[in-house]
């Protein structure tokens, strides 16, 4: 280790964590090398997408010192109604479909409650979109008009055609994003079209570290015209933590102008006379399929005893 080398391991560096390995992490440093770090016994884990302090070992490995303040933090619930972190820092949650039968407002619609709890940006993408014929896609189109009018963005993508794949890359060039959504949609496609489809996997260490890791459970992609993406297989299919009757009507934006015109205060939007949200879902000024979600997402509350 040269005199320089050993002043920075002394002074710590500052990294961004790009993989997950259980036990370690690896560390991208400003000049792009990427370093496995062990963790500290008894200290927090950092995720993907963590900024941390690091010291250099003499063998070249790192060790993790602390992780620095997080703007945000995307969590996954378990079987047993805990939190699990998954990625840190996050600004877009790009909310991967397919085409019809794939397609689900339910699903989509619980993605949107958490983004909107967790104040991380969503983007719809439909991806697969040369798979739609006319029938198909003008009824798809009616079915994400509801989205766009509360207003989130939706995309419409193909890697086979090269649609959509501009915007997308524009939406997120900026900002650090995470793909969800359930198998068969076409994620990993994504990311090899935006990355480029000889990219390596920045979840590599560097020869200079001790080894190389090709496979781990979280990568973070660095994309060429700017922008970072995520993958996981933890949050693909991530299920919501536990969340209050409250918190599911937080995460349904376009209901809160009705909110407070019921006849009862304590109105739960269901069978309740005189009820304002029902009388907006009569008028079709609200979706819905997402007034469904959204009594789907309230059995949910109730379930978990929380209010």
């Amino acid at each position: 280790m040269s005199k320089s080398e050993k002043q920075l391991s002394s002074q710590g560096l500052h990294g961004l964590v790009i993989s997950y390995f259980g036990s370690s992490v690896a560390v991208e440093v400003d000049d792009g090398q990427v370093f496995q770090c062990r963790l500290r016994r008894n200290q927090a884990l950092p995720v993907v997408g963590d900024t941390v302090m690091m010291q250099l070992e003499a063998n070249e490995t790192g060790t993790v010192i602390s992780i620095l303040p997080r703007h945000s933090l995307l969590a996954r619930g378990d079987h047993h109604g805990k939190t699990k972190a998954i990625a840190a820092n996050v600004d877009s949650l790009l909310i991967v479909m397919s085409p019809p039968p794939i397609l689900s407002e339910y699903l989509v619609d619980r993605y949107l409650v958490a983004a909107k709890l967790l104040n991380i940006q969503p983007v719809i993408v439909l991806n697969k979109a040369d798979l739609l014929d006319d029938a198909l896609k003008k009824e798809t189109l009616r079915r994400l008009e509801a989205y766009q009018r509360i207003p989130y963005p939706v995309i419409l993508s193909s890697i086979y055609m090269q649609e959509g794949l501009t915007a997308l890359a524009s939406e997120i060039k900026t900002k650090t994003a995470v793909l969800v959504g359930p198998s068969g949609v076409g994620k990993s496609s994504i990311i090899s079209a935006l990355g480029g489809y000889d990219a390596i996997p920045v979840g590599e260490v560097s020869p200079k570290g001790s080894g190389k890791h090709t496979t781990t459970a979280t990568r973070l992609y660095h994309l060429p015209d700017g922008g970072r993406l995520i993958d996981s297989p933890g949050v693909r299919e991530f299920n919501l933590w536990p969340i209050t009757s409250q918190e599911v009507l937080r995460g349904f934006s376009e209901f809160q102008p009705y909110l407070g015109h019921c006849k009862f205060r304590d109105c739960q939007h269901g069978a309740e006379p005189e009820c304002a949200l029902q009388a907006a879902l009569a008028d079709g000024k609200i979706s819905a399929e997402r007034y469904k979600s959204y009594q789907l997402l309230m059995k949910e509350a109730a379930s978990h005893k929380k209010y």
